[in-house]
């Protein structure tokens, strides 16, 4: 047995066993092939040079400065957020007039268009 596993002609693995080594050939060929595109992908990177000619890369300065800054609020002013009662009666009344004359609204349900009160 020994002098035909030697000489493969005598299988050493059960089928199993040989599946197994299959899927991680299969495993190692993929790995290779990411590790591939990858190296190409950095390869083909820009050089720290050629982004500082393009504007992209920043050296900062090695030293930083502190002071004091006075305490103020730092939200924003949102005015649209409180409008006045003039422009909501005008927002309404447009609202309203276009309900009644330009939406098309089926006959049958016209009953149900909610206008806003002016």
């Amino acid at each position: 047995r020994q002098e035909l596993e030697d000489r493969n002609i005598f299988p050493q693995r059960t089928d199993e066993e040989r599946q197994e080594i299959r899927n991680d050939q299969t495993e190692q060929e993929e790995r290779r092939e990411i590790k591939q595109r990858l190296t190409r992908k950095l390869n083909q990177r820009p050089t720290v040079d050629e982004l500082r000619d393009r504007k992209i890369l920043i050296r900062f300065s090695d030293y930083v400065e502190v002071a004091k800054a006075q305490d103020y609020d730092r939200r924003a002013d949102k005015p649209w957020m409180r409008p006045l009662a003039a422009d909501k009666a005008a927002i309404r009344k447009e609202l309203n007039e276009y309900k009644s004359n330009e939406m098309e609204v089926h006959a049958s349900s016209k009953h149900l268009t909610r206008f806003q009160r002016p």
